[in-house]
């Protein structure tokens, strides 16, 4: 019993030993696993969060965890890739932290020894256009001062890496809750030289927020912005004030360095207001001017412009109100310096102050546009001009701006221009669609109104020019490439020239020159508007003194080529003049970088009529009657350019038909034919090539049968010629008259040939003066020398000689009977020439420029009837006067009225 009992009192002793040992155990194997639980978490979060973050995240990321604590957890490396080509690392991060602060979501400190931002490729995503723009934009703005209240006390980065294809950035930063700091350099693209950026966000004493950024280089501030933020949780005030040193700014970029207009500073300040839910614009409240500012620039060396200003103001003072914008420039002078033939000429370029104003709704999807710009430049001409456009922009639906244009042009007399000046007025209408279809149209275009200043005797009426009547050109903003555009004309109205001293005056008909582009591709934009032209030019009916000027018409395709390899001018004119007897078919060509071009032409049968071509005066003004015949040609002319000017390179043929005319009333042609060729071989002398032929030429006497063939040569400057006559012949009083060879030098004051006689019948010659009553036989010949003078043509001395074996004479008339009564030698001689039969005749002839004819005739012969046929000697001074002579002829043989009855 006793054993029982003790053991029954051991057993309770026993089962508390071994629940504290297995207490304490179970403590132990609990501490134990805690332990390896601790001492395996940073292995298992490292095997387990980079696949979470590689598949929820972003593939390629990375994680490497050192050490997690109960105060701390550090990191290693952390990379993650959120978008294609965007890579985050951030090294040697650790983040502080207690055990209550963490349970209030809070920790102490970050700090990071390395972040770095890296960006390999750009957005690809499409842009939308602008006409697929929303008409507002919603905004929820934030407290920028709870933005501050970070969970983190204290936040640093040693080293802030920002890399992209444009920018990079060593920065460090420190945000704290009442402070933020970034600072560091940038690498901006084109400039070589880092710029210090210094980034400070902070509250102030009132507890709102202020933002200062400064760029800098060199120690040199560029640029700084201040902005004040007063926030509620309704609405955001915000003051603005930007200030920037473009002079330093242009030094530090190479492209604005290199501008010709230097600036001086820019500065943006004012207000903005918005509730702290909104939509912008229509909620937006706004007082800001930007200012831009120049110093003087020297462009040139012959070129300055003074200082001047832009200013640009946005304003709207409650949500009710439109938004006012007004762009405004002070005005603006510059000075020029021209060079021309070594005379300096200087300049004035000035714009009085402009202004542009805009008037948008409180949406800012409609504005009413309105301003007024003008400029002039004065100097030896003044110019002004003056735009006032006017227009309405939408959103959504067509746009339009009105641009009415005004010019004026004055130019002073100058030495080879007269005085005259020029106004202008224009209205040009653009407009574009929604869906970016554009036009720009204009109903009379510019219309220009000159008037011209007597000029060398000379008067010109008013002459009035319109350029771009009707146009229309259109296109595309989804094609850059191509517009259409309508018949592009300048047209110029009917003008009359007049001039006193020269009594003249030239009427000018309706000319204008116009372009048909079409399709035009913008990057051949020359070619497309200029390859494409019609030319049309006429002048009316004129005169110069005395001389009528018949109308003349030019018109036809002009086209122009300007590529790489060209700049040339092709023409294909026809002209026509003179009632449209005249007509020229002309096709040319000009290279404009060669200078060398070349002229085809083609002058169809003009008829050789005065009252057919409508010039009834040149009948009288040129002593010329044309009666008949036709006159064409064609040829070449080609052209180089040359120091000297232009060298010209003729081959042309002209030739006239069948002509028949009458000459100051004593000389008469009938069926004349002429051809002539024009060429210079070789780049030599310019040689004229002529075959003269005709069926008569009657100035009393006539000659029948004419032929000559010639040439002249004369050199580029034309300042002298030379004729050499290879053939020349023509059939007179029943014989020949011909030349061997005549050489005519206009160098020379006296130049000479002679011409021979042959088998002339002395009947012929006796029949000239038919109431004479002289008869006679037989043939002359002779060799004739004649003189060209400065005076007129002369013959020194030719000789007449008879051929064997003579003739006969007879002079039987009332005057030599009252002769022989008169005087008994002279009645001798005239009772031996009744029948004298003579075996030699000969005669000197002598002729003076004055039309004074002598003969000195030597007969020997006899008269059956005289002196029983005895053998006499006879010797006859005659003097006539030619020209008297020959006139008395013309009228006596009716010469002038046959041959106008002849082509009658």
């Amino acid at each position: 019993m006793s054993e029982r009992r003790e053991s029954d009192q051991q057993a309770p002793a026993l089962i508390r030993r071994g629940w504290f040992q297995g207490i304490v155990i179970a403590l132990l194997l609990t501490s134990t696993a805690i332990v390896a639980l601790y001492l395996s978490i940073v292995p298992l979060l490292n095997n387990w969060l980079p696949p979470l973050l590689d598949r929820l995240v972003a593939p390629g990321s990375h994680l490497q965890i050192r050490s997690l604590t109960r105060q701390q957890f550090a990191v290693d490396e952390l990379e993650i890739q959120p978008a294609p080509g965007v890579l985050i690392q951030i090294r040697n991060a650790e983040l502080n932290y207690h055990g209550t602060g963490l349970l209030q979501g809070k920790a102490d400190s970050l700090i990071a020894e390395t972040l770095r931002i890296h960006v390999t490729a750009g957005d690809d995503a499409p842009s939308q256009s602008s006409s697929a723009l929303p008409p507002g934009i919603d905004v929820d703005l934030p407290l920028v001062t709870e933005l501050m209240d970070l969970p983190v006390d204290d936040i640093r980065v040693e080293s802030l890496e920002i890399d992209t294809p444009d920018i990079s950035a060593r920065l460090t930063g420190s945000l704290q809750p009442e402070h933020w700091g970034i600072s560091g350099d940038l690498r901006l693209p084109h400039i070589q030289e880092a710029v210090a950026i210094n980034l400070q966000l902070q509250r102030n004493e009132e507890g709102n927020a202020e933002l200062l950024a400064m760029l800098s280089q060199q120690e040199s501030l560029l640029a700084q912005l201040w902005t004040g933020l007063t926030q509620t949780e309704d609405t955001s005030d915000a003051r603005i004030r930007l200030e920037a040193d473009l002079s330093k700014i242009q030094n530090s970029l190479p492209q604005m360095a290199d501008l010709p207009l230097k600036g001086q500073q820019v500065l943006i300040e004012g207000k903005l207001n918005s509730p702290a839910q909104a939509r912008w614009p229509e909620d937006l409240i706004a007082d800001l001017t930007a200012t831009l500012t120049t110093r003087k620039s020297v462009i040139s060396e012959n070129m300055s412009v003074q200082p001047a200003g832009v200013a640009f103001s946005v304003r709207r003072s409650a949500t009710d109100d439109d938004w006012n914008a007004l762009l405004a420039a002070q005005p603006i002078a510059a000075s020029i310096r021209t060079s021309t033939d070594g005379q300096m000429s200087n300049w004035k370029a000035t714009t009085p102050g402009q202004a542009l104003t805009a008037t948008c709704t409180p949406g800012a999807d409609s504005c009413r546009l309105r301003g007024s710009l003008s400029a002039q430049l004065s100097g030896l001409s003044t110019t002004r001009i003056t735009l006032e456009p006017e227009g309405v922009w939408t959103a959504a639906g067509a746009s339009f701006i009105t641009l009415p244009v005004s010019v004026s042009y004055q130019q002073p007399a100058q030495q080879e221009l007269p005085e005259w000046k020029m106004t202008g007025n224009g209205r040009f209408n653009a407009e574009i669609s929604d869906t970016g279809q554009w036009s720009i149209a204009s109903d009379d275009g510019l219309v220009l109104n000159t008037e011209i200043a007597p000029w060398q005797g000379w008067a010109v009426s008013p002459l009035t020019v319109s350029v771009l009547q009707n146009l229309m050109v259109k296109g595309s903003l989804d094609d850059n490439r191509h517009v259409q555009a309508r018949d592009l004309r300048l047209k110029i109205a009917p003008f009359t020239a007049t001039s006193k001293e020269q009594d003249a005056r030239l009427r000018f008909a309706p000319s204008h020159l116009g372009c048909d582009p079409g399709d035009i591709d913008l990057q051949d934009l020359a070619n497309g508007l200029l390859g494409n032209c019609t030319l049309s030019a006429r002048l009316n009916d004129s005169d110069w003194g005395l001389w009528p000027i018949p109308d003349i018409s030019l018109s036809g395709p002009v086209t122009i080529t300007m590529d790489d390899i060209r700049e040339r001018v092709d023409a294909s004119l026809d002209l026509t003049a003179a009632n449209g007897e005249i007509h020229f078919r002309t096709r040319a060509e000009h290279d404009l970088l060669s200078g060398n071009g070349s002229l085809q032409w083609h002058l169809t049968d003009a008829s050789l009529d005065w009252m057919a071509l409508g010039l009834a005066d040149m009948a009288n003004l040129t002593s010329v009657q044309l009666l008949n015949g036709h006159l064409s040609g064609q040829g070449w002319l080609d052209w180089q350019s040359s120091e000297n000017g232009f060298e010209l390179t003729p081959d042309m043929m002209l030739r006239a038909d069948g002509v028949g005319l009458i000459y100051d009333n004593s000389i008469t042609l009938e069926e004349w034919n002429a051809m002539l060729a024009l060429r210079r071989p070789q780049q030599g002398e310019y040689q004229l090539d002529a075959q003269l032929s005709g069926s008569k030429l009657d100035s009393g006497i006539p000659l029948t049968n004419l032929l000559a063939r010639t040439q002249t040569r004369f050199p580029e400057d034309f300042s002298y010629f030379e004729v050499d006559v290879y053939e020349i012949h023509t059939d007179l009083l029943g014989g020949r008259i011909y030349a061997p060879e005549i050489h005519y030098d206009s160098r020379k004051d006296v130049n000479a040939f002679g011409i021979r006689l042959d088998h002339l019948q002395l009947s012929q010659i006796a029949a000239i003066e038919k109431e004479a009553g002289i008869k006679a036989t037989g043939l002359l010949d002779g060799m004739l020398p004649i003189v060209l003078t400065k005076e007129g043509p002369m013959v020194p001395g030719g000789n007449l000689f008879a051929r064997d074996p003579g003739g006969t004479i007879k002079y039987q008339d009332e005057s030599a009977d009252a002769l022989a009564q008169a005087d008994q030698s002279v009645g001798m001689a005239m009772e031996l020439l009744q029948n004298f039969q003579y075996d030699e005749l000969q005669s000197g002839v002598r002729y003076q420029p004055d039309g004074q004819l002598n003969l000195s005739l030597q007969f020997e012969g006899k008269n059956p009837d005289f002196f029983d046929g005895q053998k006499t000697h006879l010797n006859v001074n005659l003097d006539y006067n030619l020209l008297d002579l020959l006139e008395s002829l013309r009228i006596a043989n009716d010469v002038i009225e046959k041959v106008e009855q002849k082509y009658k």
